[in-house]
């Protein structure tokens, strides 16, 4: 008696030890591939969302899409391009869209630039910020779609409202002052391309050249193959570790100019490669160079982290 006793107090507490990992795991991949996405178009729990323009929605999209405009998820204010919605107006537009917490989201965009491949990502983020967990991107984005010749729509699809209240937490995003107050205590990741974080260039919404101090440099573009479908797992691993370390559990930060591309690579640590401390700097560089006592440098000799 005392041994099954003994038995079932140690299976509980294996389970409550474990139960936490259970509830956090993932009921779909982080990145699903066009033939997953066609496989599943019927399926009642899956939403996906195309945030192109609304003319290109109207254009053709993939069929059951929701027409979900990245404008709505990332906008000008207080002088900032990508600023982050209120939690208020995010849950709005979560609302709006007829997202809950038990539902998959697939987020699909245009690849046909750097800047609109990025879109999709960040607007994965801040659905996983306000604490929505299977969420997707679609691998190739509707370009793989279209070049597949998979089938097209031009119905505006209905959506069905619900209200949502999100469960928000501090795991996606950094501000400016907790990159400055662990500078030499984080792992920063620039991921412009390289004559950007060198200061060879810069772009217009960014006020000087430069990049923050002990930065090191991760292309977003190097984790694309040239078809716009991201590199595999292994490739992944290797661009990573080369800049940030081995050390999953290091604190991590990414950035870019203005918060756009800078989710990519936030994402695929986070969702695919096992980081679980990685943070993206929605104010970037825009912000940063704005405040006086943000250092800055133009160094681009800084040594790789320790592998």
């Amino acid at each position: 008696m005392k041994r099954n006793i003994f038995f079932t107090i140690l299976s509980l507490l294996i389970l409550s030890f474990f139960l936490p990992a259970f509830c956090l795991a993932r009921d779909i991949a982080p990145i699903v591939s066009t033939d997953w996405l066609s496989a599943n178009l019927k399926n009642p729990k899956l939403i996906f969302l195309d945030v192109r323009r609304v003319e290109e929605y109207r254009e053709g999209h993939i069929p059951g899409a929701l027409s979900a405009f990245y404008g709505s998820w990332a906008y000008m204010k207080d002088g900032m391009y990508g600023s982050l919605p209120e939690k208020d107006d995010i849950d709005d537009t979560i609302s709006y869209m007829g997202i809950d917490f038990d539902n998959w989201v697939v987020v699909m965009g245009c690849m046909d630039t750097p800047r609109l491949s990025y879109q999709s990502a960040r607007v994965a983020c801040t659905l996983q910020y306000a604490g929505i967990e299977n969420v997707a991107l679609l691998d190739g984005g509707i370009n793989k779609w279209i070049a597949e010749k998979k089938p097209l729509s031009k119905k505006i699809e209905p959506r069905k409202a619900k209200k949502f209240q999100g469960k928000y937490t501090g795991e996606v995003f950094a501000d400016k002052n907790y990159v400055k107050e662990r500078l030499g205590k984080l792992i920063i990741l620039d991921v412009r391309e390289r004559e950007f974080f060198s200061g060879e260039k810069k772009m217009d919404c960014v006020p000087m050249r430069g990049h923050i101090p002990g930065a090191f440099n991760m292309p977003t573009s190097c984790a694309f193959n040239e078809n716009k479908t991201f590199k595999t797992k292994e490739e992944l691993t290797a661009i990573v570790e080369a800049a940030a370390g081995q050390d999953h559990s290091a604190a991590i930060v990414t950035y870019c100019d203005m918060g756009q591309c800078c989710p990519i690579w936030s994402y695929l640590m986070k969702q695919v490669l096992g980081y679980p401390n990685v943070k993206l700097y929605i104010g970037s560089m825009q912000e940063w160079m704005q405040d006086p006592n943000a250092p800055v440098t133009t160094n681009d000799k800084t040594p790789k982290a320790d592998k």
